[in-house]
């Protein structure tokens, strides 16, 4: 019997299935492509740590007008410096978006507004930019500011990313954040750890606090006052160039450096002309610091007078312990004041949420001065500044509860 050739009389039949074994090879290459396509895209959509780093457009032009409104900021012309970076923010380029960030959280130039700094920063730290790294460390402090109870621990990824992004100024918050347990459990060789990092990069708090815990042997860390006394020297040197060189935090850090003499010597006459440097060069911590160095020293109207306007001109820059010494200040009638301007002042501190104009507030209402006697308002204030971190709020708020306690136990109260 002949075998029919299969082959020759069925060619189609033969030829689909091996096309069929092709395909399903394929759809099986497919499928695990398309997995790993999934697994990789999980990761990155839905890992909250993780900050895809987006690409930057480039403008020389716009990088032109940026170079430009940070001219005008340096010369004290805020708004026009912020219409200028946040055009180009809504534009989506990073550089803008840091400096419209930086202009919403110090208020330059705009009425202060955290969120919209946050916004902006958020945005920003998706590229992979110069200025990526100090937006992680803009974010951190911003989250020390804010409110909740999560904060700080955020606060600390944010500048653990900035260490990522080889921003080395996020080494000194992260100090800060573990010697005193913010966030994270307390841990002083941590802190050490970082203020190690942070000091050899050259920042001056960090040279002045490392050589503090190397004066005193805290930490675990031997005395030695040697290197010391030479990374004191060092800061200062660094101060003293940056000041000069137009940065007024630098002129107020020394101010503050020689008012308090804890690591040089007391030179009150030093302090106060670094605080008018700073105060000059249009810094409101300045003007408040160098207030009350004035007024430490004054014995006449005309001084307290000078004085007072600089600590005025502090407040109106949104300085909120300036509007809170103001607010102390007429509240003891002291300089000529009236007491009944206090709360204005108090009001103000309030809305600048400084803790000190709260817990003012609170002994108002709990003591009754300028206005009825009401405990429960006394507290609420109280609540306000505590809830920001203001440890005199907080004692306050305790007393007010305890006296709130006795009142509740006598027979009358309702």
């Amino acid at each position: 019997m002949n075998l029919p050739n299969l082959q020759k009389e069925n060619p189609v039949e033969y030829g689909e299935v091996t096309m069929t074994e092709k395909n399903l090879n394929n759809r099986i290459f497919g499928l695990i492509l398309l997995t790993i396509l999934i697994v990789v895209l999980f990761f990155f959509l839905f890992d909250k740590n993780r900050v895809l780093a987006l690409s930057v457009p480039v403008n020389p032009m716009v990088q032109e007008d940026l170079k430009q409104a940070r001219a005008l900021q340096k010369q004290g012309q805020l708004v026009n410096a912020f219409d200028v970076f946040e055009k180009y923010a809504l534009r989506g380029y990073p550089d803008a978006m840091f400096h419209v960030a930086k202009s919403y959280s110090r208020g330059w130039g705009v009425k202060p507004d955290l969120e919209k700094a946050r916004h902006f920063l958020r945005l920003a730290v998706q590229y992979k930019f110069s200025y990526r790294g100090q937006s992680a460390y803009e974010l951190g402090r911003i989250f020390q500011r804010s409110r909740g109870p999560n904060c700080d621990t955020v606060a600390v990824g944010w500048f653990v990313k900035a260490m990522e992004w080889d921003f080395k100024k996020a080494a000194l918050q992260l100090s800060k954040h573990y010697e005193l347990g913010i966030g994270v459990e307390q841990d002083t060789s941590e802190a050490v750890y970082y203020y190690e990092i942070a000091s050899r990069a050259g920042y001056e708090s960090a040279l002045l606090k490392y050589a503090d815990i190397l004066l005193k042997g805290r930490y675990g860390v031997p005395e030695n006052p040697e290197r010391a006394y030479a990374m004191v020297e060092q800061a200062v040197a660094s101060l003293i160039r940056k000041a000069k060189a137009g940065s007024s935090t630098s002129a107020q850090q020394l101010g503050r450096l020689y008012q308090r003499g804890q690591l040089v010597p007391v030179n009150l006459p030093k302090a106060r002309k670094w605080f008018l440097r700073a105060a000059m060069m249009g810094n409101r911590g300045g003007m408040h610091d160098l207030a009350h160095a004035i007024l430490a020293d004054a014995h006449d109207s005309e001084t307290y007078t000078e004085a007072l306007i600089w600590l005025q001109k502090a407040a109106d820059l949104g300085h909120g312990g300036a509007m809170t010494a103001m607010g102390r200040f007429h509240l003891k009638e002291k300089y000529g004041l009236r007491k009944n301007k206090a709360l204005y002042w108090f009001n103000r501190g309030i809305a600048a949420e400084h803790g000190g104009a709260m817990q003012e507030m609170a002994k108002l209402y709990g003591k009754g001065i300028l206005g009825e006697k009401n405990i429960q308002e006394a507290i609420r204030y109280a609540r306000m500044g505590r809830d920001i971190g203001h440890s005199g709020s907080e004692r306050t708020l305790k007393r007010l509860l305890k006296k709130l306690e006795k009142l509740k136990k006598k027979p009358n109260h309702r």
